[in-house]
């Protein structure tokens, strides 16, 4: 298992491109150097088994799963880095993957089950909700972050190495009432190779008015305006997400795996 340099990052594209319906939009932030993380691979030429991961402790493992070097370089690489006692989340590329993991972890993590939509524009709502009165929508900025009481300044700097290299690349929206208090967020929390991950969230005494479906429609409206597909993944058991998912045109769920160190 060999850390690819920044330059060579690119060289594990082919091994995304086969589990891109299960290959999370972090990894392409990193492989395309939009946040710094890590990638590792079995050969630095033409990888075909790769662990890559951002710098918060968030992971993918893909590509061929039979690569007995590469499996038990990994677990002493795991075993060397929760010695640190550092967050490690794994998301899984296939069903094969959630076998490999389990046989090398015996019990050491817990597995989660997660679905990945497609959006399908077809299913996209013709007709836009309305914002009611006393409210206004405004664009995510550093002066919005720091009215927010949810994706405040820590989580763009968990998620995006800061505010500046959020704005940079990333993009969002809120609702703001009277009182200049954020009630609903919709945010990139990661973009990469042509994808915009939402991240979306509405505080409790506001649910029900819609805010969610009016965000994610001008968040879906941004990503076709700037050429990027936009993606939504949720818990399994996340049923106000996935009715959410669905009204706004995404289907056709996949289930996969992540695995969560104890």
């Amino acid at each position: 298992m060999e850390m690819l340099k920044e330059t060579d990052y690119y060289r594990v594209l082919p091994v995304l491109i086969e589990n891109s319906r299960r290959c999370p939009t972090f990894v392409y932030s990193v492989v395309d150097n939009i946040i710094s993380g890590i990638v590792y691979a079995d050969d630095q030429v033409q990888p075909t088994t790769v662990l890559i991961g951002t710098k918060n402790g968030v992971y993918f493992i893909g590509g061929n799963e039979c690569n007995t070097a590469f499996n038990d370089a990994f677990f002493t690489w795991y075993k060397q880095h929760t010695s640190e006692r550092a967050r490690f989340t794994l998301f899984s590329a296939t069903g094969n993957w959630d076998s490999v993991i389990c046989q090398l972890f015996k019990g050491e993590i817990f597995q989660m089950k997660r679905y990945s939509f497609e959006f399908n524009i077809r299913d996209y709502p013709v007709i836009k909700k309305q914002l009611p009165g006393g409210f206004t929508i405004r664009k995510i900025s550093k002066e919005t972050i720091e009215m927010s009481s949810h994706f405040k300044k820590s989580y763009y700097e968990q998620y995006w190495d800061g505010i500046s290299n959020f704005l940079k690349y990333g993009f969002g929206f809120c609702v703001i009432n009277d009182d200049r208090e954020v009630v609903s967020e919709c945010t990139s929390i990661f973009i990469g190779q042509s994808f915009a991950e939402i991240d979306i969230v509405t505080q409790n005494q506001y649910a029900g008015k819609g805010f969610a479906s009016i965000l994610g429609e001008l968040f879906i409206d941004k990503c076709s305006e700037r050429g990027l597909t936009p993606g939504w993944d949720c818990d399994v058991n996340n049923i106000s997400s996935i009715k959410l998912a669905a009204k706004l045109g995404f289907v056709k769920p996949v289930e996969y795996s992540i695995f969560v160190g104890k």
